[in-house]
C-alpha cells in the first residue's frame, strides 16, 4: 500500500523462497530510475521503495519485479488498502501451498517407489523413470526458479538443491544407459529423488510455520466485524463496514465487537478492550465517551456516532505499525544480508572444489559427484535469511496483544540494550489528575461526615477536584445527600446547604479574601499538595489536600525496572518538591524537577554522553524533544499526537507496567535472534565441511545427499520454530 507520503511505497512480493530472492528482488528494483533506496524483507514478503514518483512509477517497479521472477499485485502505485495488500498475499500464498503440497504427494510417493524398486529392474529404465517424475515433475518449480535466479547471475537456495539433485539425476541417467563409469545408478537416482522430497517438506513446514509468524496483522484486523447497523432514516439496517461513513449513527448490541471508532451518544456499558491496550479488565463507558473498532461491548446496548472507520481507526493504525515493522531491518538483519549476499556463491565455489579435490584424490566419478550433490543440498542460505525476520514478525505481533508497539526492527534492539530510563510524571507515572491524599479535620469533627459534606456540594460538579472529592467518598461508601442552593465561584470555590448546614469549599486565595487566617489549618497538610478549606456554618471544619494520583502500577512497575537492572530517573516541569516527594514514594533515587522541555533533552543527552543507553518515556507534547533526543523513546498511548511522532515505540494503554514487558520483548527477542544466527552460522559451518568429506581421515561415512537435504530443512525448520517461542515466551520482569 502507498504510504501517506507518496514517495514511499510498501507492496507484498509473491514467489521468494529464501533470503537470496529478496535480494534479487532488490537488486531488480534498484535498477529501476528514479529509485533512490529499496528495502525487500524476506520474513514478511514486503518491499519498501523510496522513490521519486513521477520516474519509478508503479508499472515500471511492477515490471521489474516480474522479470526478476516474482510478483506484485496489479494496481502497484495506486491508491491500496492494506486489506487488499493482504488479500493479495494470503491469495499467493494459498496457491503456493496448494501447488507445493500436489507437489510434495507426488514427490513422496514416487520417491518411496525409487527407494522399493530394485537396483537392476529392467536395467534400471524403470528406476529412471520412477525418478524423473520426481526430479521433472515435482521438482520442475525448483528447476525453473534456480535456472531463473542462475541466468540473473544472482543464484540462490533454488539454485542449490536444482544443481544438486538435477547432477545426480543425470549422472544416474548417464549409469542407466552406459555413457558413464559411474557404477550403479540406483545410489543417484535415489539421491535426486529424496533431495527434491525433503526439501519439499521442509519448504512445505517452514511456510506453515511462518504463516503463524506473519499472522498479526490479518489478526488485528480480523478483529473488526464484517458488517455494522447503522440508523438510517429511521430504519435500522446491516450494511457492509465499507459503506459506514464517518457521521453514521451505529447501533451496537450487547455482546457485539465495536465496528469503528467513535462517540458514545446514548447508552452505558462495560467493553473489553484487552485487544487493543492489552488491559484484561472491562472498562465502563458511557454517553460522551469513546469507543474504538474491534473491542468487546459488555452487557449495555450503544448508539455510536462513527468518526474513523476501516484503517482510519486506533485498530487500523495499529495494524499499519505492526506491518511497518515487520518490514523493517535492524543490524542483526544487515551483518546477515551482507554473509548471504555471498553465500550461494561461496558454496558453488566449495563444491567444485571438493569435486576436484576427491578427483585428484583418486575418487570415483560417482563418489565425487555424490558429495558434490551434498554440498550443494546440505548448505541453507534460508536459515541465515530466515534468523532475524521471523523473530521480528512475531515479536511486533505479540507486542500488539500486549499494547505495546515499536516503529522498526532497530529500535527493538536499541530497546534491549537500555539500561536507563528517565520517565516524565504527569500522565506517566500518574495521571495527570488530582485525588484526594489528605482530609485533616480541624474542630474533632468526623472525617466520615465532613466528607460527606465536601461531596454533598461538589455533586454534579466536572471540575477535578470535584471528581475527586466524589470518588473519595465513593471508595468509602458514604452515602451523599442532596445539597442545595449550590453557588459555584470559577477560581474560588463552590458552596451550598447540606441538610441545614451552610457549607462551603475554598481555595487559599478566596480564603484570605475573607480574612480567614490559614497557617493553622494548612500548616497540617505537605507542601506538596494543593489545598482546599472546608467551612461549615461559616467556620472553618476541616483542611483538604489533593495531590496528582499515582498510577497504580507505577511502583511495580519502577521495581521490575530496577530488576532488570535498568536505572529509573523522573524529570519533570513540577514543582521539585512534589516530584521529589514522587521519587520517594516509588523508590526513584535520580529526580528533578522545574525543568523546561530543551532541559528534559540536555537532561537525556547528559546520560547518553555518560555512555548510558537512555529511554524516554512520556505522553505530552513537552516530551517530544527529550523523546527524539533518546536511544530509545516511549509514548503513552493517551498523550499527544507529537509526542507518538517523536517516539520509537508506544504503549497503547496508559499503563506503566507494559513499559518493563516492553524491555522483556526486545531482549527475548534480541536473544532468539542471536540464537537463530548462531545456528544457522553454527550449522553452516559444520555441515558443508562435513559434505564436502572432511571426516574421510578417520572415517568410511559419508553424508548421503538425501540426508543433507533434510538437514538443510530441518535448519529452516529450526529457526522458525525457535522465533514462533516469543508468542508465549514470559515478559515478566523477575
Amino acid at each position: 500500500m502507498a504510504s501517506k507520503d507518496e514517495n514511499t511505497l510498501t507492496f507484498p512480493v509473491a514467489g521468494m523462497t529464501c533470503g537470496a530472492c529478496a535480494h534479487s528482488v532488490e537488486a531488480a528494483l534498484a535498477k529501476v530510475p528514479g529509485v533512490r533506496s529499496v528495502r525487500v524483507n524476506y520474513g514478511s514478503r514486503i518491499a519498501v521503495v523510496e522513490r521519486n514518483p513521477e520516474v519509478a512509477t508503479g508499472s515500471a517497479l511492477r515490471a521489474a519485479v516480474r522479470r526478476a521472477g516474482y510478483s506484485v499485485p496489479e494496481s502497484l502505485g495506486e491508491e491500496r488498502s492494506l486489506m487488499e495488500d493482504l488479500a493479495f498475499a494470503e491469495e499467493a500464498e494459498a496457491r503456493a501451498t496448494r501447488r507445493l503440497r500436489g507437489e510434495l504427494i507426488v514427490a513422496a510417493l514416487f520417491s518411496v517407489a525409487v527407494s522399493a524398486i530394485p537396483p537392476r529392474a529392467l536395467d534400471g529404465l524403470a528406476l529412471l523413470a520412477v525418478a524423473a517424475v520426481v526430479q521433472l515433475g515435482a521438482g520442475r518449480t525448483l528447476l525453473q526458479n534456480g535456472w531463473r535466479a542462475a541466468r540473473r547471475l544472482a543464484p540462490d537456495m533454488n539454485t542449490l538443491v536444482g544443481l544438486g539433485s538435477l547432477s545426480a539425476f543425470l549422472a544416474g541417467t548417464a549409469a542407466v544407459f552406459g555413457w558413464s563409469t559411474a557404477g550403479s545408478p540406483a545410489p543417484l537416482l535415489r539421491a535426486s529423488a529424496w533431495t527434491v522430497t525433503f526439501t519439499l517438506i521442509g519448504r512445505f513446514l517452514e511456510g506453515r510455520a511462518r504463516s503463524k509468524a506473519g499472522s498479526a496483522v490479518r489478526a488485528l484486523l480480523d478483529l473488526t466485524p464484517p458488517t455494522a447497523r447503522i440508523l438510517r432514516r429511521g430504519e435500522e439496517i446491516e450494511v457492509p463496514l465499507e459503506e459506514v461513513r464517518p457521521g453514521n449513527l451505529v447501533l451496537i448490541r450487547p455482546g457485539e465487537q465495536v465496528p469503528v471508532d467513535g462517540t458514545i451518544l446514548s447508552g452505558h456499558s462495560e467493553l473489553d478492550e484487552s485487544m487493543l491496550t492489552g488491559e484484561s479488565r472491562p472498562v465502563e463507558r458511557g454517553a460522551g465517551e469513546a469507543v474504538h473498532a474491534g473491542t468487546l461491548n459488555g452487557l449495555g446496548a450503544l448508539s455510536v456516532k462513527a468518526e474513523r472507520v476501516g484503517l482510519d481507526t486506533a485498530l487500523g493504525r495499529i495494524a499499519e505499525a505492526v506491518r511497518a515493522a515487520q518490514g523493517s531491518r535492524g543490524e542483526s538483519q544487515r551483518l546477515a544480508d551482507r554473509i548471504s549476499a555471498v553465500f550461494v556463491p561461496g558454496v558453488l565455489a566449495l563444491a567444485a572444489l571438493t569435486c576436484v579435490a576427491w578427483l585428484l584424490a583418486g575418487a570415483s566419478v560417482a563418489d565425487a559427484l555424490t558429495r558434490v550433490v551434498a554440498v550443494l543440498v546440505v548448505a541453507c542460505p534460508c536459515a541465515l535469511g530466515l534468523a532475524t525476520p521471523t523473530a521480528i514478525v512475531v515479536a511486533s505481533g505479540r507486542g500488539a496483544r500486549e499494547g505495546c508497539l515499536f516503529r522498526d526492527a532497530p529500535a527493538l534492539e536499541r530497546m534491549a540494550r537500555v539500561d536507563t530510563a528517565v520517565l516524565d510524571k504527569t500522565g506517566t507515572l500518574t495521571r495527570g489528575e488530582p485525588e484526594l491524599s489528605h482530609l485533616v479535620p480541624l474542630d474533632g469533627s468526623d472525617e466520615a461526615q465532613l466528607l460527606t459534606f465536601a461531596a454533598a456540594v461538589e455533586r454534579g460538579s466536572e471540575q477535578p477536584l470535584a471528581r475527586a472529592v466524589l470518588a473519595a467518598a465513593a471508595q468509602r461508601g458514604l452515602t451523599v445527600p442532596m445539597a442545595t442552593g449550590i453557588l459555584a465561584e470559577p477560581g474560588r470555590g463552590i458552596g451550598g446547604t447540606v441538610e441545614g448546614h451552610e457549607v462551603r469549599l475554598l481555595s487559599p486565595r478566596a480564603a484570605r479574601e475573607l480574612g480567614l487566617e490559614l497557617s493553622a489549618a494548612f500548616d497540617t497538610l505537605p507542601k506538596t499538595v494543593t489545598p482546599v478549606l472546608l467551612l461549615i456554618g461559616g467556620v472553618p471544619a476541616a483542611a483538604l489536600g489533593f495531590r496528582d494520583a499515582l498510577r497504580p502500577t507505577s511502583a511495580d512497575a519502577i521495581a521490575s525496572l530496577q530488576r532488570l537492572g535498568i536505572e529509573s530517573h523522573v524529570v519533570s516541569g513540577d514543582d521539585p518538591a512534589v516530584v521529589a516527594e514522587l521519587a520517594q514514594m516509588l523508590g526513584i533515587q535520580h529526580h528533578r524537577g522545574a525543568v523546561s522541555p530543551e532541559e528534559k533533552a540536555d537532561y537525556v543527552a547528559q546520560l547518553s554522553a555518560a555512555g548510558r543507553n537512555v529511554l524516554m518515556a512520556g505522553d505530552g507534547i513537552n516530551d517530544a524533544v527529550a523523546l527524539s533526543a533518546a536511544d530509545v523513546g516511549i509514548a503513552f498511548g493517551g498523550g499527544a499526537d507529537v509526542a507518538i511522532q517523536a517516539a520509537d515505540g508506544a504503549l497503547l494503554a496508559d499503563d506503566p507496567a507494559r513499559l518493563p514487558a516492553l524491555v522483556m520483548l526486545s531482549r527475548r527477542t534480541l536473544a532468539t535472534i542471536r540464537q537463530n544466527l548462531l545456528w544457522a552460522f553454527s550449522y553452516n559451518l559444520v555441515a558443508l565441511p562435513i559434505a564436502a568429506g572432511v571426516l574421510s581421515p578417520w572415517t568410511t561415512w559419508r553424508l548421503p545427499p538425501q540426508w543433507g537435504a533434510a538437514a538443510m530443512a530441518c535448519s529452516s525448520l529450526f529457526v522458525v520454530l525457535n522465533s514462533l517461542r516469543l508468542r508465549r515466551v514470559s515478559l515478566a520482569g523477575d
